[in-house]
């Protein structure tokens, strides 16, 4: 007479390594999925530029290895003199190199270098019906950039300083604070002050039980604050020309699942 195996019996012929391994298999396999998904969801930083995944390497014999980009950690921009009213049409304007007040060499043409591409920001942003780019008036000193802006006919001066500048390479840690200014070039006067700070801290790996992270930045790391700051404070201004695009006025962070111009 043929008997069945007991259900005990069944389990004690089989390794534990053939009954839980296959199921830790699926549960490794799963996390990973979920790992894609938090990496995917969050490729957009809150600095307008995307936090993309580089790379995925490795198998469940190893570590998965993901990379990437890093992002610009800053806070929203620091106003303290701005318009009661909205202007409601684009003004034209002149853009004065900005005048860098940290100590370094050649710091008027760093400045000239380097304001070129806040200038650039700001006339895709097209707050401005004519945005000239002007390096006569550089360094910065506002009557006389308000003398050169009345002569050439604009109605706004745009100008502002480098406070703060810190290259750390793609490697390093980079940081850069900038004070943007708008002036009424018919009266002298500010109608636009702010100012803003951001940081890239040095790429760095985050290591867990089943991956790794790995931050990857940029070659130039101090231009992409520098536009990201740009845009941020450009946006500002954007509002106050054309209600139509109010500026954002809630924490960069909440812009965390956004696409931006960067």
């Amino acid at each position: 007479m043929h008997t069945c195996p007991s259900v005990s019996g069944a389990w004690r012929g089989r390794s534990f390594e053939d009954t839980a391994w296959p199921r830790m298999r699926i549960l490794f396999a799963a996390v990973f999925c979920l790992l894609l998904f938090l990496v995917a969801g969050c490729s957009r930083a809150p600095d307008d530029t995307s936090r993309t995944e580089r790379g995925v390497t490795g198998d469940l014999s190893m570590p998965i290895q993901v990379q990437v980009s890093n992002f610009v950690r800053r806070q929203p921009p620091a106003i303290y003199v701005r318009p009661r009213e909205p202007l409601g049409y684009r003004p034209t304007a002149l853009f004065v190199p900005l005048r860098t007040v940290q100590q370094m060499s050649n710091a008027v043409t760093f400045s000239n270098m380097f304001s070129r591409q806040i200038w650039q920001v700001w006339l895709s942003l097209n707050a401005f019906s004519a945005l000239e780019y002007d390096t006569s008036a550089a360094p910065f000193e506002p009557q006389r950039a308000l003398a050169i802006a009345r002569a050439r006919g604009a109605q706004m001066l745009v100008s502002g300083y480098i406070n703060h500048y810190m290259d750390g390479g793609s490697g390093g840690t980079s940081s850069l604070s900038l004070a943007m200014e708008v002036y009424d070039v018919k009266t002298g006067t500010v109608v636009w002050s702010m100012a803003q700070g951001g940081l890239m801290d040095a790429r760095q790996v985050h290591d867990f039980y089943l991956f790794s992270i790995t931050e990857v930045n940029p070659e130039d790391p101090s231009s992409l604050i520098a536009r990201t700051l740009a845009w941020d404070m450009g946006r500002q201004v954007l509002g106050w020309v054309d209600p139509s695009h109010p500026a954002p006025r809630d924490s960069s962070w909440t812009d965390m699942f956004k696409s931006k111009a960067f």
